[in-house]
């Protein structure tokens, strides 16, 4: 049971659900939802800043996700946009080396 709450929370179903959050959030101006976004993605942003590579931008990850909030808070849909790139980007980076790892 525990290594399926460890998945869920570190894993996968954490970034889609703080994608598809912040996605609505943004589509639906609520601000609220990019926060939770935001909430949703810190145990992730923790656990990818292990790698040494991505450490800066992995702690970065749940505050572009709370200024998104705030962008949506003040209208600023586009900025709001932009400010998810850094959590797609780093998303389909790790993606890609998963699904092209050979087993």
């Amino acid at each position: 049971m525990s290594d399926i709450l460890v998945q869920i929370i570190f894993g996968w179903p954490a970034i889609i659900l703080a994608i598809a959050v912040s996605a609505a959030g943004i589509l639906k101006q609520w601000p609220w939802m990019l926060v939770l976004g935001g909430v949703v993605i810190i145990p992730f942003s923790f656990y990818l800043s292990g790698y040494p590579l991505v450490r800066f931008l992995a702690f970065l990850l749940p505050l572009f996700q709370f200024g998104a909030a705030w962008a949506v808070h003040a209208k600023w849909k586009m900025l709001a946009w932009a400010l998810q790139l850094p959590l797609a980007s780093v998303s389909g980076i790790l993606a890609i080396i998963v699904l092209s790892q050979n087993r």
